[in-house]
């Protein structure tokens, strides 16, 4: 049976169940990185992302033609937009590492 912790008790308590026994706090739930932006990611977007793989079906970067993702090339919270032209073709594999140099500061 999964369990969650009471962040308040620091103790395991059944998931799906009442709460902690002790103060009734709801036990806490993962939140997927595309729900704390409400709106961001919708169907326009999903629409966008599977227009511009269907019109390159390869990486911009490194050219693998597997587990394509769409990337925003100026970011949703810099100012950009759900629109093909602010969309490029990424692997996942180079989606994370421009992603993670964006985050360092080095932006390309």
């Amino acid at each position: 049976m999964p369990y969650s912790m009471c962040p308040r008790h620091k103790r395991l308590h059944p998931l799906g169940g009442a709460g902690c026994p002790l103060c009734g706090s709801a036990p806490r739930k993962h939140k997927s990185k595309n729900t704390r932006t409400p709106g961001r990611y919708d169907y326009q977007w999903q629409k966008v992302r599977a227009e511009a793989i269907r019109l390159q079906p390869y990486c911009s970067f490194c050219g693998a033609d597997n587990d394509l993702t769409g990337d925003h090339i100026i970011p949703l919270k810099a100012g950009g937009a759900n629109t093909l032209d602010n969309v490029r073709v990424l692997c996942r594999s180079c989606n994370t590492i421009r992603e993670n140099d964006y985050r360092k500061g080095r932006r390309y």
